[in-house]
């Protein structure tokens, strides 16, 4: 018997050695570590953040980020997608100069986005503060939080360069650092009494770190690996494929600019109909579940540009068994164990942040079931943007952000709970509409290459 057992145990770990030695299983496990310690690090700031503050000064804060954020997601072009899929493409070909070329056009859209942003949020300040976060003293809370989306430009192009090579370990190394930096300050500063300032600040310092330390790790990379730097490329480098990047960037940036209603207008609309404190228990429950976004970004990050070069290449087979693999054996299972998270919230999240929030409760059980099922559907976007139909998700993203943004003025009314159930009913619907679209479409595509 001890022969037997030592025999098992050696396969075992042989077993374990060879699961952890694959690439996807090192890199999802290297970004889900990292994406652990923020997740437990946001938690407590979230948490700790709430009681100091109380429900009308943490929807005060919220509302203070989420106006420039908001204006910036609205001109975003989300050009980290379409970077890292032709990085990805072009280096596979071992087109090296068209990679070059391709990094200065993300640098530079990114930073145009975000000069951009800034200069509306300078302008709409005022009316804002007045109007939305109703405390016109916090104008130039919303301009400093504004200018820190000006660095953290350099965060998109950086990290699909750092994807594309795979480097997933310094993005972990970033992640954390500056998470950790974050909670550092922000709690720092309300320790010291800032309140609503400490926040804002906190968050802004951070930004804009951020931007520093994934440039400073990306800039070097492409040196090294390309050969050249990016701001010295010629741009005739892409000459036959601006049609393709630009088609790209422009439904990746109308898919975005939708994306903002459900994700960042929310918390405005309810802000506009109801009051800070209305906010505070909505922002509260979203913020907790958002949690599941430290699963699903490892998961994605690792994904798509494989997911990428094999479209590239036009390993249809591959790319098909890697979906379906993904989706049953990775998504399924992560998404039913997220869904049990539902039983438990109601004695946990008046025991984490008082009873003064358990009206959020049932806000925060709608947005884990959403959440739920965001990360059984993982796979589905950059399945979408590998293929290049960033068209088709865009025109489910019109039906899936007009019909939010058509209620939501309707259910804030009612306050938290009502928007945070059409938040999880469109979500839902969304996800299951694309992905019985996909399937419709990857059937047809088949049929027709027989």
């Amino acid at each position: 018997m001890n022969l037997l057992e030592r025999a098992i145990e050696r396969g075992q770990a042989l077993s374990l050695r060879r699961l952890l030695a694959r690439p996807f299983v090192r890199d999802v496990g290297v970004l889900t570590v990292a994406n652990g310690v923020k997740a437990v690090l946001s938690f407590v700031q979230g948490i700790l953040v709430a009681r100091w503050l109380g429900p009308e000064l943490y929807g005060v804060a919220t509302l203070v980020m989420s106006v420039p954020s908001l204006v910036y997601t609205f001109f975003d072009a989300r050009s980290t997608e379409a970077s890292i899929k032709f990085l990805s493409e072009f280096d596979a070909r071992g087109e090296r100069e068209r990679t070059l070329a391709m990094c200065k056009l993300g640098y530079v859209v990114d930073s145009v986005i975000a000069l951009l942003a800034f200069l509306i949020t300078l302008a709409v300040a005022p009316w804002a503060a007045q109007n939305i976060a109703r405390h016109p003293e916090v104008i130039g809370l919303i301009i400093l939080y504004a200018g820190a989306f000006l660095p953290r430009a350099l965060v998109g192009t950086s990290y699909a360069v750092l994807a594309s090579f795979g480097c997933f370990t310094t993005i972990a190394f970033v992640e954390i650092i500056t998470t950790l930096i974050r909670v550092v300050l922000v709690l720092g500063m309300l320790w010291l009494g800032w309140q609503v300032a400490g926040v804002v600040w906190g968050n802004a310092v951070a930004m804009v770190l951020t931007g520093l330390l994934y440039s400073t790790c990306a800039f070097p990379l492409t040196n090294r690996q390309w050969g050249g730097s990016w701001w010295q490329v010629d741009w005739r480098q892409l000459k036959g494929h601006f049609r393709e990047i630009f088609r790209f960037l422009a439904y990746n940036d109308l898919n975005a600019l939708l994306g903002m209603i459900p994700k960042q207008l929310d918390v405005v609309i309810l802000g506009y109909f109801r009051n800070p404190a209305e906010v505070g228990y909505y922002k509260l429950a979203k913020s907790l579940t958002s949690v599941i976004s430290y699963v699903v970004g490892p998961l994605q990050s690792v994904v798509y540009p494989d997911l990428a070069r094999r479209w590239g290449i036009g390993d249809m087979q591959g790319f098909w068994q890697r979906v379906q693999k993904l989706a049953m054996q990775v998504g399924l299972p992560l998404g039913f164990v997220t869904l049990l998270g539902t039983v438990f919230v109601s004695f946990i999240l008046p025991v984490l942040v008082g009873e003064a929030y358990r009206p959020a409760v049932v806000a925060c059980q709608l947005f884990l079931v959403s959440s739920a099922i965001w990360l059984s559907f993982f796979w589905l976007r950059p399945t979408y943007l590998a293929r290049a139909q960033v068209k088709e998700w865009t025109i489910g993203f019109v039906f899936y952000s007009g019909t939010f943004l058509f209620l939501a003025p309707f259910a804030s009314y009612f306050g938290a709970k009502s928007l945070s159930a059409l938040y999880a009913f469109v979500n839902i619907a969304f996800h299951l509409v694309m992905g019985v679209f996909l399937y419709v479409r990857a059937k047809r595509t088949s049929r027709t290459a027989i």
